[in-house]
Order: C-alpha cells, then structure tokens, then sequence
C-alpha cells in the first residue's frame, strides 16, 4: 500500500495507537464524530470476525496468533478511507506493519501517566497481557516506548474526551509531516511554509544557526525569526569548499561563546554543505547535541536533510571523517527554491533519479511521466504548495525515509543509494570541487550505468530508460577534470576493498544491487566520462 502522506501531505485515515487504558476506542468514536468520518475499533473487528473475545482469543490460540488476526484486520481497515481507526496496544508493535500504517495513515499516539491507566483499567475488561506481578504496567509501558515515539503526532489524553478528541481531529485534518521511523530517535519531516517552523521550535533553545553567505542574504533574517530567540550565526562561504574541520570549528566556538549546553540545539539552514558541517558540529559538541535541519537547496531537501549522515572533507577525499547523527527535526518549504540558482536546481535532480533508479519503480514513472515540467526552471505554480515540485520532494524523501528506516547505518539497502557516487565523488575531486555535486553524481550515474548493463547487472532497456529520463531534465554528460586527480580520489573511497570496489547499481525497475567492479573497469568507466582539463 503505497498510497502516503509522503505522496500528497494528507492522509485520509487516522490510527489511534497508545497503551492500554489511554482511551483509544473512546475518542476514536468522538473524532470520527468530529470529523464525520467512520470509526473502526480494531479490537471488535477482531472479535466479530472471530466470534471470540480478545481474552478467550489469547488463552485458546495464544498471542502469535491474535497478532496475525490483527495485522490482517488493520490492513483491511486501511483500505478504507475518512476512517479514523483505533488500534489494541499492541497492534503496531509489529514493525512492518507499523511502518505501513505510517506510510498510509496519520498515526496519532494517546499518552497518559501510569497512574491514570492503572486507574481507568481497574475493574475494566480482562487484559491478557496485563495478568501477573505488580509492575506489569510499567513494563509493557517500558517495553513499548520506542513503538510508541513512532508516530505522527502525540496527544496528551489525561484531559476532558471531547478535547483529546478534537485535538486528533485536528491533526487528521493538517497536512501530515513524514516521519523518520527509529524508535526512540524517530523525528518528523514537514512540509510547508517556513513561517510554520516556529510552532515546532517554540519548546527548543536554538544555540546557533549555521548558514551560508547566499542563503543568509535571502532567507537568513526569516530563518531567525522562525527558529526563534536570537543564536549566534555562523556563515559559512558557499560551496564544498567549506565542508572542512575549520568550519566545523567555527560552529564550536560559537557554541562554546554561547554556554551552550547539552539542551542547546544547532539550527542548520542552508544546503547540504551547511547541514553536513553543522550536523557535525551537533554531533560532537558535548558528545552529542540535537540539531534542526532546515534546508534551502534541492539537493539538501530530497537527501542531505533526511537520514543523518554528516561530516566533512580531507584533502585526500570526500566525507572522510563524519558521523551519523539523526537530526530532531526537519522542515522544508519548496518557495525557498525560487532564489535557487537554475544550475543548483538541475544538478539536484540527480539525487531524485538516483533513488528512483535503485529503488522505488513508481517515483521513476512518476518522473518520466513530469519530467518536462521538472526539468525546466521552476515557477510560482510548480514551487506552490500541492505543485509538481512538492510532490516530487515529497515521493523522494518518503523513499529515503524507507530505505533509512531499513539500514540506519549503511549495512545493507542504504549503501544502494551510493549508486553513481562512486564516480561522482572522483570527479568532484579531479574537478578541485568547483563542479556540482549533483552535476557529477549524474555523470556518475551514466558511467556506471555503463558498467552495469557490461556486468550483467543491469538490462539494456532499464539503462535507456534512466538516461533518456536524465536528458529529459537535462542532466550533464560529462565533467571537467583532472584525470590523474579523480584517479587518485579513487583510492581513498569508502567502498574500496582489496583493490576493488563495491558499486552500486540498478538491476530492475527500482531495484538494485551492490557489484565488485575490479580497480582497471572502473578506471575505464571514469576515463569515459572525463573531459580533460
């Protein structure tokens, strides 16, 4: 079921998750009634299809069984739409299912103190999985936590019914952020105005905002305004060229001018330069500080803001010394791309094709299918809200957001999104890093895609298909570098193994694998695609 906030921002379904007793299956009924949409509670659904109770359900079949029973019921219930749905406690423990229930449904978690759901259940119906010693509570609750900060929204419900239930009605009616699934480190992605960003900070102290001198010019005082307070600002020069230690260390200072201590947060407005410098900087300062990803450039939107890699050049490589550290919050408002410059913009398209290609089949049709409309210059109308330009940030994001939800740290699937990096990254070095990032990622991804369809790796209609799509939105053939440069960058990249290298490519439609390609093919790959400088 792909059908996602991630897709068009609104959901039609609403899933009411929580522990028990917090009174799920009463103001489902109340915010069905408020905004006039049916209600299913999971539990009876359950029940009626069975003809049993929970109760006798679990003492007859056991719990393995109820969980089947119930992952079925709620994806036959998230097949309907203007349903808010109230789930048993336990129903979204099971992590595909609850990652399915994200992608097509706003999930709204009801919190309550143990003390009050000891209280409401006391004398209530039989809880299985309540039976036993004192604390049984607390422990389901303990156990739980990670499950239940994987959600949408949360709502207080130890108030009144009527007001926990319009406070869901109104988050089922908002445009629904995305939502990073990692447990107890989960974080939303929104979508939207910026001026939006300040409801979300309101609770936060921002330390610092790090910024660039182009990005500071146009959207640096709105930025600060929305964040809120007054940080300390650090304005980084524009480019890779200040993906160093230097201004790594500039975000400290500023930090450490400030007294920031481990509550502070750093606000990283800009591209994916900024956000990889001031990611960083969050990361190590004080072993760790939450930071805020507001990004400004198309490239940083559909893949720098989302999945928290960070880290910063050496001369010897790229992204040689980093970590991974996921931000609390992002926000993305596609009008910031108007003051883009077109080049900037282009070259970031890349990015979307590159997860497109490996990943996900129906973003790549959905980007044949609007190429002509992407690939020019955008306007007021495809930069406005419901456009073509946030749909397609939309699509790309949910699509990094499911690949970091599967591989956090780059163990399996993620490393598929390194596909035309491998190449891309030589020519960014062999070109001294004045060329786009995304310009040599695309000229990246024809090289390999070359290499591809010669392992047997990827079939020949796939691989006309990806570069007839790059043409169409005008992606670059070819970089201007040093040969000997780019070759030397290969021997310091991250993929490398005895001589040869791990590379990512397509194998289907949106699928792909991780092939070895021997040092000498590679080398052949980059050689072709290399205008010498």
């Amino acid at each position: 079921m792909r059908s996602s906030p991630g897709a068009d921002g609104a959901a039609l379904r609403c899933v009411l998750g929580g522990p028990p007793g917090v009174g799920k299956s009463t103001v489902g009924r109340a915010a069905a009634a408020a905004l006039g949409w049916r209600c299913i509670d999971l539990d009876e659904l359950v029940e009626a299809e069975a003809g049993a109770s929970i109760a006798r359900l679990f003492e007859r079949d056991g719990e393995a069984a109820f969980r089947e029973r119930e992952r079925a019921a709620l994806r036959q219930a998230l097949r309907h739409e203007r349903v808010v749905i109230s789930v048993g406690g336990g129903a979204l423990v099971d992590r595909t299912m609850r990652h399915e229930a994200l992608r097509c449904a706003r999930v709204v978690t009801l919190r309550a103190p143990a003390a009050t759901l000891r209280e409401r259940l006391a004398g209530g119906a039989e809880r299985p999985l309540l039976k036993g010693p004192a604390g049984a509570l607390e422990a389901l609750l303990e156990a739980r936590r990670a499950v239940y900060a994987e959600a949408h929204a949360e709502v207080d419900a130890t108030g009144p019914v009527e007001a926990v239930a319009s406070a869901v009605a109104a988050l089922a009616r908002a445009a629904a952020p995305m939502v990073v699934p990692l447990g107890l480190r989960s974080y939303r992605v929104h979508v939207g105005p910026l001026r939006g960003l300040a409801r979300e900070t309101a609770s936060r102290s921002i330390a610092v905002l790090v910024t660039d001198a182009t990005v500071a010019r146009h959207w640096g005082d709105a930025a600060a305004i929305a964040l809120g307070g007054r940080p300390a600002r650090v304005v980084l020069r524009p480019g890779e060229r200040s993906k160093t230690l230097r201004s790594v260390a500039r975000v400290w200072d500023a930090a450490g001018a400030r007294g920031a201590d481990r509550r502070a947060v750093i606000a990283c407005v800009g591209g994916g330069v900024v956000t990889d410098v001031g990611g960083f900087a969050a990361s190590t300062w004080l072993r760790g500080v939450p930071y805020v990803s507001v990004p400004t450039s198309l490239l940083a939107m559909v893949d720098a803001s989302v999945g928290g890699k960070t880290g910063v050049d050496l001369p010897a490589g790229k992204n040689l010394v980093g970590s991974f550290h996921q931000p609390a919050l992002v926000w993305i408002d596609p009008a910031v791309l108007a003051t883009l410059a077109p080049g900037h913009y282009r070259a970031a398209l890349s990015e979307v094709v590159k997860i497109a290609a490996v990943r996900d089949a129906e973003l790549l049709s959905w980007l044949e299918a609007n190429a002509t409309a992407l690939g020019a210059r955008p306007t007021a109308e495809a930069l406005a809200p419901g456009g073509v330009v946030e749909s397609m940030i939309r699509r790309a994001v949910q699509a990094k957001i499911d690949v970091v939800a599967e591989d956090e740290r780059e163990s399996g699937v993620r490393a598929l999104l390194n596909f035309g990096h491998t190449v891309g990254h030589a020519l960014e070095a062999g070109a001294a890093f004045r060329a786009l990032h995304g310009d040599c990622v695309a000229v990246g991804m024809r090289a390999e895609l070359g290499l591809g369809e010669a392992l047997g790796v990827t079939p020949a209609e796939l691989r006309r298909r990806v570069l007839e799509l790059m043409d169409a939105l005008g992606l670059g053939r070819s970089i201007r570098a040093d040969e000997g440069v780019a070759r030397a960058a290969l021997r310091f990249d991250k993929k490398r193994e005895n001589g040869s290298f791990r590379v990512a490519l397509p194998s289907g439609e949106g699928e792909g694998t991780v092939a070895e390609v021997t040092s000498s093919r590679l080398t052949r790959a980059l050689r072709g695609v290399i205008e010498i400088r």
